[in-house]
């Protein structure tokens, strides 16, 4: 099975107007409400991440460092989780129809991916090549991949 890409944003994504909505903190974090898939994330990140908790000397050093770790949680979150505790049935990816089945650490971890090889919208480059600064840390070094071609 063949690695899906990534597809860029869609230019009609990036001309949308969007309409500014206000709505209460104050308000049941139930599936009615229209930031559930938003609060669900957040609860998420916090719950699977130590550096995304509060009050925790996990805190992720580099910007660099907090992107990979977003990424693995993205790849979990989408391929190996599925998409309803109660019912094992699908996972996100599934329902999208870019894989079949659910993915388990073995077909994750499965290949190497070469830079090469995949698409990758253009801003990712600099995170997949680590090249992503840190404002605190102004001069501190690139990590320059030796053996990843």
């Amino acid at each position: 099975m063949s690695t899906p890409t990534i597809p860029a944003p869609s230019a009609a994504w990036r001309t949308s107007r969007s309409s500014n909505q206000t709505i209460s903190s104050r308000a049941a974090r139930t599936p009615s409400n229209p930031l559930f898939a938003i609060n669900l994330l957040d609860l998420l990140i916090r719950h699977s991440g130590s550096n995304h908790k509060r009050e925790t000397i996990a805190f992720s050093k580099r910007c660099q460092s907090a992107a990979a770790r977003l990424w693995a949680f993205l790849v979990w979150r989408n391929y190996g989780k599925w998409f309803s505790e109660r019912k094992h049935t699908v996972t996100p990816a599934m329902v999208l129809g870019i894989c079949d089945h659910r993915w388990g650490v073995r077909r994750i971890l499965k290949e190497r991916l070469f830079r090469r090889r995949i698409g990758l919208p253009e801003r990712w480059w600099e995170y997949y090549l680590g090249r992503t600064p840190t404002r605190q840390i102004p001069n501190a070094r690139d990590h320059r991949l030796k053996y990843a071609a």
